[in-house]
């Protein structure tokens, strides 16, 4: 309660007039407050006059009130205004400060106290003065003094700053009884916006003390609060405006009791929802126009969809916290179980069995759906698989309870009328009131933010029931057929086994022809059987392509820039030569020097420009014109050259030139990686450069939850980037198809064949239409590779920037040193030694091992000496590799230890079965390390083959940068050696003799693309070392 003193004219420029209340006025305010809602905290501002202290200190002894007292000597305002007659601050020394708890004065205010009460005017050289004055003004009385230090900023030695440029902190001190002096340091805001800084403090003391905080406690909360208030000062007014108060404030955008309402009726939402309740299915239910084959296809789906429902219940009830909650969801499980019973009751009227309705497939929508909801619950919170579960809940019964109302509902002979009644029954209505308040109980408990994530939640599950109506009505998307389409007839949109057909079919139009959609009929999943890791890839249906049959699509895009054109073969020529760039095949494209020659569309253009690049790079110089002319290609470039983009760009062009994506569609662009993370950083790129054309894409990996990419396949994107194990995975379950595939893309087509993933290439590439654009980019030419060129491609033209030879990347140092077994670890200290010199060192270095069993006992040996090393590979957890690689990134530990796949001596076949789901998460130097600012890469164990040494080295050096590779070669190695020798005198690197030697007399060459078996942990998972990354540091810290 507020007993009010003074009135002032003010603004942020000042105050201009003051109105004194009459002190009996005054008094009588303060009794009321008394005698009413009682007092255990008062706290003063502007007493104004003499005999308002006066009645003010009568009030509190008269009543022997034995509460805390909080006096904010208001005297002096920031603007420099006198708001206290020296009469009154002689009352106020004489008469209050005595009763005082704590006293809040600022240093012009605690000058005047000390004067007025007889001391001399005190000098304020450093903190030790500001201390000084608080121990004096104690003399007078109060318990505490808490003299403010914002008007004396100090440097950092805790003297007086006497430049504007010296300010650096600022230092409340509270000085208390028996000599306790604490110091409350913060760092100097340089803010005009302080005003009411003095009264805010002063009030936030006084309501701490009120809660039973102690003094310290009261004062340093709420310092921390005005420092924060300071900082979110909204910045009104002209002069000296006012702080920001509400910065910890969380304010719900609903009341209580009305959270559902307000989802229902934001604007993000209300569309949505009302197209779920509306739906053009949902209409014809009500006035029996629905045709009856839609509605038995609805009525499988829906009996699948409810086992999936109770289970979504049931793991509401484990990630409960209170019997109420866990109470509320066994009831809703309870219900789900009637109304299975009712359900198969109802749809024998159907004709429809329960045995039937079990063997069904479970439809792409309905998985999509039911999937992401227990995605959420096993991802998230109680409250989002609420969320995520209330689309459904909510939605049956208002639908329901709009169609029964609706005057324009068939009751009479439509074979729809008792569904519509079974959800508006007491039993289900009872549900749905037990949900919405299980809901409208915890959104009283969530953020402000919380709320924006949990509407997201229903936003995207709304979302999700309204495919799977769409689907799940068997094609039935509008009143007149058509919709969206699928089937046998249906062109691409139902993907496996459609024969013929095209965009146009079907009486609703669009690609697809008006049969069933998913829902209608159909044929009987993949077949199969047996051990699917063995037979990878043996469920896909075998394709029979009629060119004539497919629908015609645009690959040709190419227009040459007329500067191109004018440019003479010798120049040409010139160009190549300097940027090391050699071409094979028919009327090769002309490189072109500029972006503005490679004749890319505007809003394409605009994206690449907004990046900075000076010029294209080799590989783009001549990539683009090869990509965009619709031939096929082959890239062979260093790592980091830029291919990504070389292939990205053009993809966009083609994307833009193809029809829209109908429902059931798969992909338009298909971009197989060998690794995870190579996939996540090419989706970056794509999402980056396509965003101004609205492309749609997705990432396709193994190691982490299908539900997500399922969702992302099912609502359609025009960009799949993927692992060949988890895309075969989704063709074999039938989640995407690739039938409207014309842009294909084998990125570093070397390491897939290293993985083992031949195979599985030539599957995938089956159920592409032959006639696609097909562009292979790699590291290297080994022969696997042209050969699998020369079977995919047709006529292509290629493209090789440095030397077909093996070589490396000439702005790398390559340090090879042969040692023996023993020497390694005192070799990699010595040059740790120097290259992470000095705390302040920038430098990354990356340590190549052969098994996961070493990857961790060097890891270990290094944290025992003192190094911030941390390992990675593939038998930790996803969420440590991503921990660990966002560690290596920012710095904070500068050191990894990693294994590479191929490394590890695993025949082709093994890989492709460990891959399936596994590979494609595990780390292999092509993809995972795509880190930048790499500046050394220490191969500790010398890999199997010589392609993988330009893959492991290649981590550093990208990007135009310089690097250094540093290799242990040992006579085990002795087969790579003449290969290893190549390599550096290409690159015209210092050789040592001893391998020169080994070269000489060593024998043959690497040992090939699937290399010996090393030995050393060979095939064994891990060697016990999950807690290497867990050791903590030896005491002597070496960086």
């Amino acid at each position: 309660m507020t007993a009010t003193a003074a009135l002032t004219a003010q603004n942020t420029q000042g105050v201009f007039a003051v109105h004194h209340v009459p002190s009996k006025f005054v008094r009588k305010q303060i009794d009321l407050c008394f005698d009413d809602v009682g007092v255990d905290v008062v706290k003063t501002g502007m007493l104004a006059v003499a005999e308002t202290i006066k009645e003010l200190a009568e009030a509190l002894t008269s009543r022997n009130f034995d509460g805390k007292l909080v006096v904010d000597p208001v005297m002096v305002a920031t603007t420099g205004a006198k708001l206290l007659p020296v009469e009154a601050v002689t009352e106020l020394v004489k008469h209050l400060i005595p009763l005082t708890t704590v006293l809040t004065p600022n240093v012009p205010e605690a000058s005047l106290l000390l004067t007025t009460a007889g001391f001399e005017q005190p000098a304020i050289k450093n903190v030790t003065d500001l201390e000084t004055i608080g121990r004096n003004l104690l003399t007078l009385g109060p318990q505490w003094v808490l003299v403010k230090g914002g008007h004396s900023p100090l440097r950092q030695d805790y003297s007086v700053a006497e430049k504007p440029e010296e300010r650096q902190i600022m230092v409340d001190v509270l000085v208390g009884a028996d000599g306790q002096v604490f110091r409350i340091e913060s760092g100097f805001q340089d803010s005009k916006n302080t005003h009411g800084t003095g009264c805010t403090l002063a009030s936030a003391i006084a309501a701490n003390l009120s809660i039973g905080m102690d003094v310290l406690g009261s004062v340093k909360a709420a310092c921390r609060y005005v420092q924060a208030a300071l900082k979110a000062a909204p910045g009104l007014g002209q002069g000296n405006g006012p702080l920001g108060h509400f910065h910890s404030l969380s304010i719900r955008p609903f009341a209580p009791g009305n959270f559902i309402e307000y989802v229902l009726e934001r604007p993000d939402v209300a569309p949505i929802w009302e197209r779920y309740i509306k739906h053009p299915f949902v209409l014809g239910l009500g006035d029996g126009t629905l045709p009856l084959s839609s509605f038995k296809s609805y009525l499988v789906q829906d009996y699948l969809y409810l086992i999936q429902f109770a289970r979504a219940n049931a793991l509401a009830s484990y990630k409960s916290k209170n019997l109420a909650d866990i109470s509320a969801a066994a009831a809703i499980v309870l219900h789900i179980d009637r109304e299975t019973q009712l359900h198969l009751d109802y749809c024998k009227g159907f004709g429809l069995t329960k045995e039937e309705m079990e063997q069904s497939e479970e439809h792409v929508a309905c998985t999509a759906y039911s999937r992401y909801v227990l995605d959420v619950g096993q991802s998230s919170d109680y409250v989002a698989l609420q969320m995520a579960l209330a689309p459904c809940l909510l939605g049956y019964g208002a639908i329901a309870k709009h169609l029964h109302a609706d005057p324009k509902s068939k009751r009479d002979g439509s074979p729809y009328w008792t569904w519509i009644q079974n959800y508006v029954a007491d039993d289900y209505v009872q549900a749905v009131k037990t949900g919405s308040e299980l809901l409208e109980r915890h959104a009283m408990l969530q953020s402000p933010s919380r709320i924006n994530e949990l509407v997201e939640v229903f936003k995207h599950a709304t979302k999700r029931n309204l495919v799977e109506m769409s689907y799940g009505g068997g094609g039935y998307g509008g009143r007149n057929g058509g919709g969206y389409g699928g089937g046998r007839d249906g062109g691409y949109s139902n993907g496996h086994g459609s024969h013929g057909g095209g965009y146009g079919g079907g009486g609703g139009g669009g690609y697809g022809g008006g049969g069933c959609g998913y829902g209608g009929g159909g044929g009987g999943g993949f077949g199969g059987g047996g051990d699917r890791m063995s037979n990878l890839g043996a469920g896909l249906q075998k394709q029979d392509w009629d060119i004539n049959a497919l629908p015609k699509f645009e690959k040709h895009f190419y227009k040459e820039h007329p500067d191109v054109t004018n440019r003479s073969q010798a120049e040409v020529d010139k160009f190549r030569r300097e940027h090391s760039m050699a071409v094979q095949g028919s009327d090769v494209p002309k490189p072109v020097e500029t972006f503005d020659e490679a004749g890319f569309p505007r809003y394409v253009m605009d994206e690449v420009k907004a990046q900075g690049f000076p010029a294209p790079t080799a590989i783009q110089s001549q990539g683009w014109p090869m990509a965009l002319s619709g031939r096929d290609v082959v890239g062979i470039a260093e790592t980091g050259s830029g291919k990504t983009l070389t292939y990205c760009l053009p993809a966009i062009v083609h994307i833009n030139a193809q029809p829209l994506l109908a429902p059931g569609d798969g992909p338009i662009v298909l971009i197989l990686a060998p690794t995870r993370e190579l996939a996540v950083q090419i989706q970056a790129e794509i999402s980056k450069f396509g965003k101004s054309s609205r492309i749609r894409n997705t990432c396709v990996y193994g190691g982490v939850p299908k539900g997500p990419q399922i969702r992302d396949l099912s609502r359609g994107v025009e960009v799949c980037i993927a692992t060949p194990g988890r895309l075969i995975d989704m063709l074999e379950s039938g989640k995407t198809n690739l039938r409207r595939v014309t842009y294909l893309v084998l990125d570093e087509a070397d390491r897939m064949l290293d993985m083992g993933f031949e195979p599985q290439i030539r599957k995938i590439i089956g159920q592409i239409r032959p006639d696609r654009q097909t562009l292979m980019w790699s590291a290297t030419w080994p022969k696997e590779v042209r050969n699998m060129a020369a079977d995919f491609l047709q006529d292509f033209i290629q493209v090789n920037i440095g030397s077909l030879d093996l070589s490396a990347n000439h702005r790398i140092t390559q340090i090879v040193e042969v040692v023996s077994e023993s020497e390694k670890r005192d070799r990699m200290i010595r040059h740790m030694e120097k290259v992470m010199d000095g705390k302040d060192s920038k430098n990354k270095i990356l340590i190549f091992v052969g098994t996961k069993r070493v990857a961790d006992e060097i890891t270990r040996f290094l944290r025992q000496d003192g190094w911030p090393a941390l390992s990675i590979h593939g038998d930790k957890q996803q969420n440590e590799r991503d921990w660990v690689l966002d560690q290596f990134k920012t710095g904070k530990s500068p050191i990894m230890v990693a294994t590479d796949v191929a490394s590890r001596g695993i025949g082709a076949l093994s890989i492709a079965r460990i891959c399936l789901n596994s590979c494609d998460s595990l780390v292999s130097e092509s993809g995972v390390l795509d880190v930048r600012n790499i500046t050394h890469v220490l191969n500790y164990d010398y890999p199997n083959n010589s392609e993988d040494y330009i893959h492991r080295i290649g981590r550093t050096g990208r990007a135009g940068a310089k690097g250094t590779a540093i290799t242990f070669f040992t006579t085990e190695n002795s087969k790579q050696a003449r290969d290893l020798l190549g390599v550096l005198q290409e690159a015209k690197q210092e050789i040592d003799p001893r391998l020169a030697e080994m070269a000489r007399y060593g024998g043959g060459g690497g040992g090939g693309r699937y290399g010996g078996y090393r030995g050393r942990g060979g095939r064994h998972h891990g060697g016990g070392g999950r807690g290497a990354n867990d050791l903590p540091m030896g005491g002597n810290r070496r960086w």
